[in-house]
This record gives structure tokens, C-alpha cells and sequence, in this order.
């Protein structure tokens, strides 16, 4: 495959907990992924303004019975260096915390994008297959944004976000 600027993907391993309402855990962590690198975030801006970053990174947490991962997928010119400042934001959210006015932006975003979701019937029934396989029925996800608090989200920072579990896969160009 030939690429013009090195694509990247940065995968998080996850664990899947019987005892975990997983659709908050997805809540939680797309609220944690746009705090981190998402259009809004600090980080994602300063790595764009360095040209270290071309576009907005595609942010996913997938999971079923028997995985769960998450993973940012971007182009940039140094992709190592995305992954450094990536961790270095995260051990300072781990450490000063995550602060209520971000997190209430970003939750009410994300609330946003699921309702926008019931708007396009191609988006419905993917979801609702998708959710059917998980075993989830998709307007928990609206019921349960409103259980989702900062001290919730601060924890799964804390137990997902770690680096032992991840790692980033690079393609370069010739």
C-alpha cells in the first residue's frame, strides 16, 4: 500500500467485565477519547497547528462478547511523537483530573451525536444490528448518558488507559 504521509493507529487493549455496564464504559470512554485528541481537545490542536497531525483522528472503542479495544487511526508525518504527547496527556488527566466544564462539553456532544444518530435510517439499523449482537438495545445509550459523572469517567481513565496495553501499528511510504 503506498501512502503519501504515514498512516497510524493507536490501539488500547481492553477487557471485557461481565460485571461492567458496558454501554456506560462506551459512554465513558468516547467522553475520554474526545477529551484526549478529539477536534476540541488542547492536544489535537497543538498537534495540528506543529503540522504533526493532518486530519482529525478517527476514534472507535469496539467490543463483543469476547474482546474489546480501542483504537485512534490519524495520518501523520511522525506518528511516534503523536503516540508520546497522546500518553503524556493522559498521565496528566490521570494525575490533575479531568475538569467539569470540558467534561460537561463533551458529554452533552456526545448526548448530541446519539440523537443525530436516530436520524438517518442507514444509521439506525446498523446500530440497532450492531447492538442486537452486543447483546444492548441502542436507546440505552441515550437513557444512560445522564448516569455518566466526571468521578465514573476519572475511573475508567484510570483502568483503561493504560500503557502496558498499548501500541501503535505505522504505514509508511517507499
Amino acid at each position: 500500500m503506498e501512502v503519501s504521509i504515514p498512516l497510524f493507529v493507536i490501539g488500547i487493549k481492553d477487557k471485557i467485565n461481565d460485571d461492567v455496564d458496558i454501554v456506560k464504559k462506551h459512554i465513558a470512554i468516547e467522553i475520554l477519547l474526545n477529551l484526549l485528541i478529539g477536534k476540541s481537545s488542547k492536544l489535537y490542536k497543538d498537534l495540528y497547528e506543529k503540522e504533526l497531525i493532518m486530519t482529525e483522528p478517527f476514534l472507535e472503542y469496539d467490543f463483543a462478547k469476547s474482546y474489546a479495544y480501542i483504537a485512534i487511526t490519524g495520518q501523520s508525518k511522525e506518528p511516534r511523537e503523536v503516540l508520546e504527547r497522546f500518553k503524556q496527556d493522559i498521565e496528566k488527566y490521570k494525575k490533575n483530573g479531568i475538569n467539569e466544564p470540558d467534561f460537561k462539553r463533551i458529554k452533552n456532544m456526545i448526548y448530541g451525536e446519539y440523537v443525530k444518530e436516530f436520524n438517518n435510517v442507514s444509521d439506525v439499523c446498523r446500530m440497532f444490528v450492531s447492538d442486537f449482537f452486543k447483546g444492548i438495545n441502542s436507546f440505552e445509550y441515550i437513557e444512560n448518558s445522564d448516569k455518566i459523572s466526571r468521578e465514573y469517567v476519572q475511573d475508567v481513565l484510570n483502568r483503561v488507559f493504560k500503557e502496558d496495553v498499548m501500541t501503535i501499528s505505522i504505514v509508511k511510504g517507499k
